[in-house]
This record gives structure tokens, sequence and C-alpha cells, in this order.
């Protein structure tokens, strides 16, 4: 099912340093002669609401109905895969990261960021949850309010979503047969993360 391609979902709350571990990752990667593809799972459903003439700016998403929402998420996890799929014919040892959300927190309650409309076309291999500690999320959020959400600087509300990315995380993956890694960044060792999650990518 995955044509010749490592595809991993990256998922973890606003400040465990996803982003950093990722792009480490990358580098290391890369210097071992692996293509690499970083994808935003929120870009490509941008794109294709754009598309169709629905929105002009990221924040009109939200306001869409759930149909069209639901839609844009299955067309932006096909195209997803086809691109990769693409690259795959061309390339080889093709690696594709996912970055997105397990768990989305709405005023309609939490949300799946990976249901079966989704996880069904990414089929990844391994869905890799970054976490970081309760208390070091919440100061990153309280140092950059620019970058992060900062209703989420909250310690008993980061421990119960931090909670529930693993069980939402877990649920995806069940759907696909796909495996499930934890990876800690603790302050200061994005480094360690990274290498523990390139070691993850070179064992599937």
């Amino acid at each position: 099912m995955n044509g010749g391609i490592k595809l991993a979902i990256i998922v973890g709350l606003p400040g465990v340093g996803k982003s950093t571990v990722l792009n480490l990752a990358k580098d290391i990667l890369i210097s071992k002669g692996y293509h690499v593809e970083v994808v935003n799972f929120g870009d490509y459903m941008f794109k294709y609401v754009v598309s169709q003439g629905l929105v002009k700016s990221r924040d009109e998403i939200r306001n869409l109905p759930l149909h069209i929402q639901r839609k844009a998420q299955e067309e932006a996890a096909k195209n997803i895969r086809e691109n990769l799929e693409a690259k795959a014919q061309s390339k080889e040892n093709v690696v594709g990261f996912v970055d997105t959300h397990a768990v989305i927190k709405t005023a309609t309650g939490y949300w799946p960021g990976l249901p079966l409309h989704v996880i069904r076309n990414l089929m990844p291999n391994t869905i890799i949850v970054v976490e970081a500690e309760p208390e070091e999320i919440v100061a990153r959020q309280l140092r950059d309010r620019t970058r992060y959400r900062s209703d989420y600087a909250n310690i008993d509300l980061v421990k119960k979503l931090l909670s529930m990315n693993r069980m939402y995380a877990i649920a995806s993956a069940v759907l696909v047969g796909a495996s499930v890694n934890f990876i800690m960044n603790r302050e200061g060792k994005a480094n360690e993360a990274a290498e523990e999650l390139v070691s993850v990518i070179e064992r599937l």
C-alpha cells in the first residue's frame, strides 16, 4: 500500500517543539541519502478550498459547513498521497512527513484530526506523537504568544490534551494498521528527539 514511501504523520500540541524536531530530523535523513518531503496538512486543505472559491484566508475555513470541511480534509489527504507517490516514481528512499493534528479543540468539542476519511487516504506507516513536559509547553506558550495559542497556556488543559493526543493518535492508527511512536522533546535536547525520530523512520 505504501508504494516504496516511508510515510509518517507527525502530531503534537502547540509548544512541544514539533517543527524544530522535524526540521532537524529532515537534515539528518537527507545527509543519509533520503529524499525527504515535509508537508503541512493545513496548507493542502487551504489550497483546496481556495481552488473551489470558498475562502480567501485560513481563518475562514473553520466557518465553512462541516460537510465542506470534511471534503477538504479528504481531498487534502488524497493530494498529499498522490504527490508523494509521484515523487517515489523518480526518486529513491522517499520519506514523507505529514505535519498535522491528532485532536482539535473547538467550541463544539474535541474533533479527530485524523478521522477515517483522512487516514485511509494517507495510509501512513506510522503516527509519531511529539511530546514535552507540560510545564515546558506552557513556558514556550508564554514566551511566544505570537506563534502559539495563548488559550493553551494552561497547565491542566495541556495535561488533558497530551493524554487525548495519545488516545486519538492510537485510535487513528488502528483504522489503518499503522504503528504509533512517542518521542519526548526535552528542553534543550531537540537533537536527541530528532535522532530518535530518524531511528523510527529507518526501522520502518
